[in-house]
């Protein structure tokens, strides 16, 4: 059996595949307009300096409360304090939980092998160096570090074996500033 004619003479069936066409198109830019801010933020953070961390969230602990762990080391996000510590220098290790609410409020940690007062006064001098003209940066010795130095921001670390002032610089820059709240 033949399919009726409309008017024009063609076949509805036709028809209907011919008003297919925008939603097929519509829903292809809906996908499109969807995908490609997720692929272009993958392809972004790719090509970020160090190794990214899944967040751990923002909950706020007092001093020394009990917590499940980081799941990095030295840690990038996760269960900190509402205080921050003071932005600059220390030859004493600090907290973590400290050190991860400067990160969330877009600080870098340079955190270095904790040693000798010496070793210490070194590394920091080192260090100043490399972050001159930073204002959130936070310099501080860190017990049992597999690695001389490491940087920290939310979400992300660096490992360095030694004081690579431009590798350092470019992750300071790529991070530093940005807000986590």
């Amino acid at each position: 059996m033949a399919k009726p004619k409309t008017k024009s003479g063609r076949t509805r069936g036709k028809r209907r595949r011919q008003n297919r066409l925008p939603w097929i198109l519509g829903t292809t830019a809906v996908v499109a307009l969807i995908a490609l801010p997720i692929v272009l933020n993958v392809m972004r953070l790719a090509n970020l300096p160090g190794e990214g961390f899944a967040s751990q969230g923002n909950t706020h602990i007092s001093l020394g409360a009990a917590h499940p762990p980081y799941n990095s080391d030295p840690p990038t996000s996760g269960w900190h304090t509402p205080q921050l510590a003071s932005w600059g220098s220390y030859e004493e290790v600090q907290p973590d939980e400290r050190l991860i609410h400067n990160m969330e409020d877009g600080g870098v940690i340079l955190w270095y092998r904790n040693g000798t007062p010496e070793e210490n006064e070194a590394h920091v001098v080192a260090l100043e160096d490399v972050s001159q003209g930073y204002r959130r940066i936070v310099i501080a010795p860190r017990d049992d570090m597999t690695t001389s130095y490491a940087l920290t921001a939310w979400q992300r670390l660096q490992r360095f074996d030694e004081i690579e002032p431009e590798a350092m610089r470019d992750f300071i820059e790529s991070f530093h500033g940005i807000d986590h709240h």
